[in-house]
């Protein structure tokens, strides 16, 4: 759950697709935050970042190179980013971090590469606006 050494992960410029508090109700008994909940605020993000691109509904078609760095606690900031990464005719890769930031410090807590389709309204994949 750590990182591997080498580079110092660097949190993205851009706006946090998501910025709230880590709830303590969502914490194990040993005190860090479920997976579960996580993941779920990745799925929020990634979900609100594919509408904007894709102009209407979107949904993940896979989750790819989930990694978790380091844990969350209750209490804590939590920002998630999510950045286009690669743009196909009808899906998109979104790079997915998501970082604590207690009292000013900041750690990186996760990071996935996440496929999404444009979908029309019958749930079938659409084309991407230009």
């Amino acid at each position: 759950m750590a990182d591997g050494g080498g580079d110092i992960p660097v949190r993205p410029d851009s706006a946090p697709r998501i910025l709230t508090v880590a709830p303590q109700s969502e914490t194990t008994a040993r005190g860090p935050v479920f997976g579960g909940w996580i993941l779920s605020q990745l799925d929020h993000g990634a979900g609100l970042a594919g509408r904007k691109i894709s102009g209407g509904d979107v949904v993940i078609a896979a989750l790819k190179e989930v990694q978790f760095h380091a844990p969350l606690h209750g209490g804590e900031e939590f920002a998630l980013h999510a950045d286009l990464s690669r743009r196909g005719n009808s899906s998109f890769n979104l790079a997915v971090s998501a970082w604590a930031e207690p009292d000013g410090a900041c750690r990186r807590i996760l990071s996935a590469d996440v496929l999404l389709v444009a979908v029309d309204e019958g749930g079938k994949p659409r084309k991407l606006p230009t």
